[in-house]
């Protein structure tokens, strides 16, 4: 052994997983800041779902158990950035509670790590790699 952990399970199409990761991330992010329809409060339930997506598609494909952190602490900053730059902006808002809904589904997102759901992309990820 020399001295780096071990990954707790191994997914062979890491990088295609992240480039989807990113690109969700990057469509939330164009999504944030463009003109949208006034939705007033009801749009809570949104945030905490994207952001919960978003949270639960990283924590499925980080190679290592303590890379969570990483997730956790960058996905809630980003949706403190999104909040932050929408304030910025003529047509949106900045959004206190937009904010604590987005930090909210980060949260539970993290917890698809220790779901059935890791098992379902490790097969997915063997049976595409085998595909390929």
């Amino acid at each position: 052994m020399d001295g780096k952990p071990q990954a707790e399970f191994e997914l062979h199409l890491r990088k295609i997983w992240t480039g989807i990761g990113y690109a969700l991330l990057v469509a939330v992010a164009v999504l944030s800041l463009i003109p949208g329809p006034e939705v007033g409060d009801s749009d809570k339930l949104l945030h905490f779902l994207t952001y919960m997506l978003l949270s639960g598609w990283f924590s499925l494909i980080v190679k290592y158990p303590r890379s969570l952190w990483l997730v956790l602490v960058g996905l809630i900053f980003f949706g403190l950035l999104m909040e932050y730059l929408q304030g910025l902006t003529s047509y949106r808002m900045q959004d206190i509670d937009d904010a604590m809904a987005n930090s909210l589904g980060v949260m539970v997102g993290i917890v698809s790590r220790y779901s059935a759901l890791r098992e379902m992309m490790m097969k997915v990820d063997r049976y595409l790699h085998d595909l390929l």
